[in-house]
């Protein structure tokens, strides 16, 4: 029984550390991004310093990807950054999506799972061998509950501190200019990259 006590008394505990502040942000910020770079492996390790030095991290980096989770209030920054970056931006899509909700649902959830665990511990001094096993039990399922309804909390809580960018890289390629034909024969027969060659070898001569 003492462990029971114990367990309840630690998940009340951690649910307090996990309750939303009022005055807060509750939108879960999500941007989807495509920019033009000339060197993606340089952009993304310029992206993964930035988001660091703003208090936020890297989920995910590679020579064509970065996923990015940074403090919501860094999203204008974030634009100007992409901006710095790259050669365009080609395509910027924002969303967001208001977790109070969600995050008033899950509070109410762990409250009331938690004032029926109170009454259960109440009846456990009261109750015979068989009773007490029957209540223990009770007592270990809405733990595992509040548990669950814990760690649900914490993961919005997370999502409304932390938006997240995907943010993808176009390589800006550099290419010779195409080969448009001459309205003169003679001259669309001429391979000029042996002509030039063969004027370097005779400027040596």
């Amino acid at each position: 029984m003492a462990v029971v006590r114990m367990l309840f008394l630690t998940a009340i505990v951690l649910t307090g550390l996990t309750q939303a502040a009022e005055g807060e942000n509750y939108l879960y910020q999500n941007i989807e991004a495509t920019v033009l770079v000339v060197d993606p492996d340089k952009a993304a390790d310029s992206l993964e310093l930035w988001v660091e030095q703003t208090g936020g991290y890297t989920l995910l980096k590679s020579s064509d990807r970065v996923i990015l989770r940074l403090p919501f209030e860094r999203i204008p920054q974030l634009r100007a950054t992409l901006r710095e970056l790259s050669e365009d931006i080609l395509e910027i899509s924002p969303q967001s999506q208001d977790l109070r909700e969600q995050i008033l649902e899950a509070q109410a959830k762990i409250n009331s799972r938690e004032e029926v665990l109170k009454q259960s511990l109440a009846l456990l001094d009261q109750a015979d061998v068989q009773g007490t096993l029957a209540i223990e039990k009770e007592i270990l399922t809405l733990i595992d509950e509040i548990e669950q309804l814990k760690g649900t909390l914490q993961k919005l809580n997370i999502d409304r501190t932390f938006s997240r960018a995907e943010i993808s890289l176009r390589y800006l390629e550099q290419t010779l200019p195409e080969n448009i034909p001459s309205s003169f024969d003679w001259i669309n027969s001429v391979d000029f990259y042996s002509f030039i060659d063969q004027g370097f070898t005779r400027e040596g001569r």
